[in-house]
């Protein structure tokens, strides 16, 4: 028992010797808005309802009692591949936490979340229940984009989130950027299902055993979708995309990493 505690103690206090900074030059991207992404599965599947139970009554709140972490989202992967002919998305049992911060010290951040797991711990408040498979930071470039208002019903809220394995040379990225901004955005505002569209760049990864190589760097678009089913969510979005590359309008820098579709399931703000 002690040994399993302390291996999710190792992942979830995101220890900097483990991890990786990616993103240095602090001219990029905005500097006050960041992104952490965590997805993790429950350790046995038997262990599903005391893994969500401890996520959303014990994990969420005293992340978000953490200075800068002002909101919170939770969802589960929806298995595309018996749905859609992309197949993409396929990470059936995983769930996805997503943390928006505010803060112009993103390190001195990541130490206080450090902090806060060491307490966490020494309460007693981990669980063996929970497995990390991913945790990234992330710096957002720009503005989110909104398209439209969302009046979905909760339960019609979706999270696509697509890692773009670009840039390594500095004169794409500068092109990609301003692809992104104008072509892209525009084209995927028209399929039905989109309402928000947000950018952001790796900035240091936690689990670097949970990455491959050619991952990094890479740029992360996260799609807010509503729509009645999974294939209805990510539909229109897909066909947008395949237009752009059917018309010759798609970029070179844009190279289709892991994708995933969640069912969004909570979004709590910070008190």
């Amino acid at each position: 028992m002690k040994r399993r505690a302390s291996l999710l103690f190792a992942a979830l206090l995101c220890q900097a010797p483990g991890s990786a900074v990616v993103a240095q030059d602090s001219r990029i991207g905005d500097a006050s808005h960041w992104f952490y992404m965590v997805k993790s599965r429950p350790s046995d599947p038997a262990s599903e309802a005391e893994y969500n139970t401890w996520y959303d009554d014990i994990d969420i709140p005293d992340v978000l009692a953490v200075p800068g972490f002002l909101r919170a989202r939770r969802g589960i992967a929806q298995d595309l591949t018996a749905e859609s002919a992309t197949g993409r998305g396929a990470d059936k049992g995983t769930y996805v936490a997503l943390y928006d911060i505010t803060t112009n010290d993103i390190d001195k951040s990541i130490i206080d979340m450090y902090v806060a797991a060491r307490k966490m711990a020494a309460l007693g408040r981990l669980t063996d229940a929970f497995k990390i498979v991913e945790a990234n930071y992330y710096r957002r470039l720009g503005q989110p984009h909104d398209v439209r208002g969302d009046t979905s019903a909760p339960d019609d809220r979706y999270i696509y989130a697509r890692k773009i394995l670009c840039c390594r040379e500095p004169s794409v990225r500068e092109g990609f950027l301003d692809w992104y901004r104008g072509g892209f955005v525009k084209a995927v505002g028209e399929s039905d299902h989109v309402h928000r569209v947000s950018l952001y760049e790796l900035y240091r990864v936690m689990e670097v055993l949970a990455i491959s190589p050619e991952e990094v760097p890479h740029l992360l678009i996260v799609f807010e979708l509503s729509a009645p089913t999974a294939t209805g969510a990510v539909g229109s979005l897909e066909h947008a995309i395949e237009s752009l590359r059917a018309e010759g309008h798609m970029h070179k820098g844009y190279l289709e990493g892991h994708a995933t579709l969640y069912r969004q399931m909570s979004d709590v703000a910070a008190r």
